[in-house]
């Protein structure tokens, strides 16, 4: 079961059907993307009237390209109006003189982290950035456009 289905499920599991107070509103959104570099899975975005949770999900090597990496950075970011809201950013640096590898959980963040002109935009303009280092001192950039599913919304009648 991906973590989007998960996070759903625990959110469901949270309401108290016998409880006569609104339900507060809530729209979980899922994401992921591949390009021949790599991949972005079960990524999350819970949105509700209190809070923001952003979960950037798991990142893969699509090819071996990535072997010889002594630094990342993986950014997520809307674009909204020409301009890029960073929801977040993350970033690993080898200090030993070995490599890392990129792949794995790209970690998650919560509060006010969307400004209310991005919700409108996650859909079609939520991207990810990674940023690579070689053992050359090479930079690299490689952007993927994220596809983005409402998977739930729940709002006040």
């Amino acid at each position: 079961i991906s973590a989007a289905v998960c996070c759903c499920f625990l959110l469901a599991g949270c309401s108290d059907s016998s409880d006569q107070e609104e339900a507060q509103p809530f729209s979980v959104y899922s994401f992921s993307g591949e390009n021949e570099y790599f991949s972005i899975s079960n990524g999350v975005i819970v949105l509700t009237s209190v809070e923001e949770i952003f979960y950037g999900g798991d990142l893969e090597e699509t090819l071996e390209a990535f072997n010889d990496i002594t630094a990342y950075s993986v950014t997520f970011y809307v674009s909204s109006g020409g301009e890029e809201n960073t929801l977040l950013s993350n970033s690993v640096v080898d200090k030993t003189g070995g490599t890392i590898d990129i792949s794995g959980w790209t970690g998650q963040i919560s509060g006010d982290i969307l400004e209310s002109t991005d919700v409108p935009h996650l859909l079609d303009h939520l991207y990810c950035e990674l940023e690579t280092v070689d053992v050359n001192g090479e930079e690299h950039e490689y952007l993927l456009q994220l596809t983005v599913t409402e998977i739930t919304g729940k709002t006040d009648s």
